[in-house]
């Protein structure tokens, strides 16, 4: 083992400055809300780099966030996965927002126009490991590059027994060469289940005067989300039968009918409750006949619960 990897695996005290230097090397911003200009210590724990592989680098941290910290990844990746093991972290990209739980991964590839924003709350442990490939080590595994897909994130969770060995290696890493052999399997293995999924083919684009009539529906949808829309009336609308609907639509805009009117409903209750509404006003404005539903729904869009947007608000 190097010695610079014995003194990152020492606990020691981070100071802003140490995060901002860091920030410098890996490409992330940092930004400390609660904190003045003069330096102060804001994480204390390990840190340890390391290379298990050609094209690899694996970061692994056991830290105790003492100020809370923000953080955005302004440079372009073609992949990294992020393991939480203990700790919550919240993750947006674009329109894209989560909380990082214990026992989840995000694969993350990053264009030049987005980066990952992250907040580290103050009071916490995080545990955690960031893999990050260049481009090269990815290209060879999907067999094309991926920088060119543009910026997306996927949360998934982590095997249990996959969890379990990188619980162990952070608590007791093995020496030497065995050390690098066993994160370099580990990493592999959170490859196997973190790679970016396959691109696809990109649909045939529709003649102008389909597009028209598809238009109207996606139309009808963002002027009146809160109706009860169905698909026959809607298909009506495109003069075409609702199967062909469903599909054409789907080829047009990305998304199904019914997934741009939750779309159109969540964005709209997001606005209610900022405005000071409550949860189960916001529910029944957006077309929801129960809260419980649209509560689950939004949860599941925005990563956090209505219930805690009012309370922030």
């Amino acid at each position: 083992m190097t010695r610079l990897a014995v003194e990152r695996q020492r606990v020691r005290a981070h100071t802003s400055r140490d995060l901002k230097a860091y920030g410098q090397r890996y490409g992330i911003d940092y930004h400390f809300p609660d904190l003045g200009a003069r330096p102060r210590t804001v994480v204390r724990g390990r840190v340890q780099e390391l290379s298990p592989g050609p094209g690899m680098q694996l970061v692994a941290s056991d830290i105790e966030v003492l100020e809370r910290y923000d953080s955005r990844s302004r440079a372009p990746a073609p992949l990294s996965i992020i393991v939480m093991l203990d700790g919550e972290a919240e993750v947006s990209l674009a329109q894209q927002r989560l909380i990082l739980r214990p026992g989840m991964a995000l694969s993350v590839q990053l264009d030049e126009r987005h980066g990952l924003d992250a907040v580290q709350p103050a009071g916490q442990r995080i545990r955690a490991l960031t893999l990050g490939l260049d481009e090269s080590r990815l290209t060879a595994l999907v067999g094309e590059p991926a920088r060119h897909q543009g910026s997306r994130m996927r949360a998934w969770h982590l095997p249990n027994a996959l969890h379990h060995a990188l619980e162990e290696a952070i608590a007791a890493p093995l020496d030497g060469t065995a050390q690098r052999l066993q994160f370099e399997g580990l990493s592999l293995q959170l490859l196997a289940h973190g790679l970016p999924e396959p691109r696809r083919e990109a649909p045939a684009i529709p003649p102008p005067g389909e597009r028209q009539r598809l238009a109207r529906v996606r139309e009808a949808l963002r002027a009146d989300p809160a109706r009860e829309h169905r698909l026959e009336s809607l298909a009506e609308l495109a003069a075409m039968s609702p199967a062909s609907l469903r599909r054409k639509y789907r080829a047009a805009f990305g998304r199904s009918v019914f997934d741009d009117l939750r779309e159109c409903r969540l964005t709209l209750a997001r606005d209610y409750l900022t405005r000071g509404f409550s949860v189960q006003q916001a529910a029944h404005f957006c077309g929801y006949r129960h809260a419980s539903n649209f509560a689950t729904a939004f949860r599941r869009h925005y990563g956090v619960s209505p219930s805690s947007l009012t309370e922030q608000i």
